[in-house]
C-alpha cells in the first residue's frame, strides 16, 4: 500500500480502502488512472444543434474531437484552443460535462411538461441537461444552498437558451417543507467525497480525510429522505454521486429502501444510453475509463 501511495501520489488511507475492496493490482490501476489528464468532455446542446453538426463546427474552430461512446450528446476533445475563444461555447452549442455525469439525466428520464426538482443542482450541468431532454417544456426547479452557485446555473441556462429552469436558494434537507408530493421526478446529486473525480481535481486528494466517509452519509441520507417526500406517487427518484465509496452510495440507497417501503429500486442500468444489467450503477474510473459516478433509480408506488 505504501508503495502504491508513494508511486502514484495518493493518501495511504485512500489506497488501503481500495486495496481492501479491489485488490492491490486494481487499486494500483485506479491510482494510475487518477493521474492521467482527462480529455475535455462536452455535451451537445440539443435545443440548438445536433452532435454531428457540432462536431463539424468544433473542427472548424480548431478542436480535435470525436463522439463519446457512452452518450448520444457527448463529445471528447483531445486538442483545443482556449475555451473562451470558442464561438460555439459562447453561442450555447455545448456545455462542458463529463460522460458519466451526462448519464444521470438519462436515468432520471425527464419528459416535456413535467415538474422536476434537481436538489443540489448548481452549477447547472445536470439541470440544463434535464431541461434539454424536456425540450425546454415544463419546469425544472434547481436548488442549492449558495446563491453564487445558482448564478452560474442561470448563466449557463441563458447561454444555452433554456427558459424552463427556476433557481431557488434552499437547504435540500428541507425540500419537503415546500414541495411535498409535487414533483414528477426528483434528482438528488448529493454532496460527496468526490473520490470518483480525482483525475479532474488532482490536489483535492490531499485535502480529504477519512472522517468524511462517516460525516457525509448523515447529510446524504437526510437530503434523500427529504427529497423523497417531494415525489408524487408513480414518480421517479434518482440518487447520484461522483464517488466510488459504498458508504456514500449503495449503503445509502439500501438503508433508504429499508425505511421507505413505498419506494422500490428499478433496474438502473437499463436507463442509460448503452444499457447495462446493474440494479445500481457504479462506474469505476480504472474499468470504465470515465469519472467514478454512482446512480440509482427508484420509483414511488
Amino acid at each position: 500500500m505504501r508503495y502504491i501511495s508513494l508511486k502514484y501520489f495518493h493518501p495511504e488511507w485512500m489506497v488501503k480502502r481500495w486495496v481492501d475492496r479491489f485488490g492491490a493490482d486494481a487499486a494500483e490501476e485506479l491510482c494510475q488512472f487518477n493521474n492521467v489528464t482527462p480529455l475535455l468532455s462536452v455535451r451537445t446542446n440539443t435545443l440548438k444543434t445536433t452532435r454531428e453538426n457540432l462536431l463539424l463546427v468544433l473542427a472548424q474552430e480548431g478542436v480535435c474531437c470525436e463522439k463519446s461512446e457512452w452518450t448520444p450528446e457527448g463529445i471528447l476533445c483531445s486538442e483545443y484552443p482556449a475555451l473562451g475563444s470558442l464561438l460555439s461555447l459562447k453561442d450555447g452549442l455545448f456545455q462542458v460535462q463529463d460522460e458519466s455525469s451526462m448519464m444521470v439525466a438519462h436515468v432520471l428520464g425527464p419528459k416535456p411538461g413535467e415538474f422536476i426538482i434537481d436538489a443540489c443542482g448548481a452549477p447547472g450541468g445536470k439541470s440544463t441537461h434535464i431541461a434539454a431532454l424536456m425540450d425546454n417544456k415544463g419546469q425544472v426547479l434547481s436548488t442549492d444552498i449558495y446563491e453564487h452557485k445558482l448564478l452560474l446555473t442561470r448563466e449557463n441556462a441563458g447561454r444555452l437558451g433554456i427558459t424552463n429552469i427556476e433557481t431557488k436558494v434552499m437547504d435540500a434537507t428541507n425540500l419537503h417543507t415546500a414541495y411535498s408530493g409535487k414533483a414528477d421526478r426528483v434528482l438528488v446529486d448529493a454532496p460527496c467525497s468526490g473520490l470518483g473525480v480525482l483525475r479532474r481535481k488532482p490536489d483535492s486528494r490531499w485535502q480529504k480525510k477519512q472522517e468524511i466517509l462517516k460525516d457525509l452519509p448523515v447529510l446524504q441520507s437526510a437530503i434523500l429522505q427529504s427529497a423523497a417526500q417531494c415525489v408524487k406517487p408513480g414518480g421517479v427518484l434518482v440518487y447520484s454521486t461522483c464517488t466510488t465509496e459504498p458508504e456514500e452510495n449503495e449503503q445509502i440507497v439500501e438503508a433508504f429502501l429499508q425505511s421507505h417501503k413505498d419506494f422500490s429500486l428499478q433496474q438502473t442500468g437499463q436507463f442509460i444510453p448503452v444499457p447495462r444489467s446493474e440494479a445500481m450503477l457504479q462506474f469505476l474510473p480504472h474499468i470504465d475509463k470515465i469519472d467514478g459516478f454512482f446512480i440509482a433509480r427508484m420509483i414511488r408506488s
